[in-house]
């Protein structure tokens, strides 16, 4: 059975990652998260892509992914979020080796994942929540299921009246990737050092960002035919070597103006090192991610 994860950990199709269990809990390589800037961009535009990779402590090292544009439309058959087509040679476009690569994002990408498909003798794709479609990007890392990242592309609209077009085009903003600020942690109400854990403590992490991080942005409200405005909702995604994460992700809604979102994290009961992986999203495809060294001492 073939297997193929998003970047942002779900999995595609009725398949479940091949990790472990726990999908916070990393023991092998892995991309956990793909960031480009622009965060979002016009086809034909030059775009910068960078792997967020999950090494172990005891993993020194890794060989760089190689990269794919996938070029193949989904056929309305199929439920996965790409094109099963996607796993095939022929439906990809070289992007490059390593850890940071530059492309150019396809100059079709409306017509074959956008509004504009109709042009190209496709349906035309339904946007996300948000408004957005999406070029998928494939990451291979090191023999392991391919990871398949979605850029988000601008298309403007192709299902309103020209007024609204015109409306929609003056109001939207582009899409900026969020920034997550330095995650603290604390035991007890009282701060800890990411190297001076205590075995077996209970942290609380807390993960933060800036107001004008979760942006407000013009939305197309298609059943009512008007432009209105939306604030991204924030999702952060976390991941460690050892110990047990309370949740794998959490976050604040749309509506919820809260800057910060927290975790609890078990240290192991025995002393050594760990890692932790922390990566934070909007609701329209911008990311932002750090990694931290945890020594965990003994008791």
């Amino acid at each position: 059975m073939n297997r193929y994860v998003m970047g942002i950990g779900v999995t595609l199709g009725a398949c479940r990652p091949a990790f472990n269990e726990d999908a916070a809990l990393v023991t092998t390589a892995r991309v956990l998260a793909v960031k480009n800037e622009p965060a979002e961009a016009k086809p034909g535009t030059a775009v910068s892509f960078a792997a967020f990779i999950a090494l172990p402590p005891s993993f020194k090292s890794v060989a760089p992914p190689t990269w794919s544009f996938c070029i193949a439309p989904k056929p309305p058959t199929e439920d996965n979020v790409v094109s099963s087509a996607c796993l095939d040679a022929v439906s990809l476009l070289s992007v490059g080796e390593g850890l940071n690569v530059m492309a150019e994002t396809p100059s079709n990408a409306c017509a074959q994942f956008g509004p504009n498909a109709a042009a190209s003798g496709f349906r035309p794709r339904d946007p996300d929540d948000t408004g957005g479609y999406f070029q998928p990007l494939r990451v291979d890392l090191n023999g392991a299921d391919p990871v398949f990242h979605l850029e988000r592309v601008s298309c403007g609209l192709a299902d309103a009246s020209a007024d609204i077009a015109t409306e929609f085009g003056h109001e939207y903003v582009p899409n900026e990737n969020p920034h997550l600020a330095p995650v603290s942690a604390t035991s007890a109400g009282q701060s800890i050092d990411f190297d001076h854990i205590p075995a077996g403590a209970q942290l609380e992490l807390v993960a933060s960002w800036s107001a004008a991080d979760a942006e407000s942005y013009a939305y197309f409200d298609r059943a009512a035919q008007t432009v209105t405005t939306r604030r991204e909702s924030m999702r952060v995604a976390w991941y460690v070597s050892a110990g047990k994460l309370d949740t794998e992700s959490t976050g604040r809604a749309e509506d919820d103006p809260a800057l910060t979102s927290s975790n609890v994290w078990t240290a192991p009961d025995a002393p050594g090192s760990a890692k932790l992986w922390v990566v934070l999203r909007d609701s329209r495809g911008g990311v932002d991610f750090e990694a931290y060294d945890l020594t965990v001492l003994a008791p």
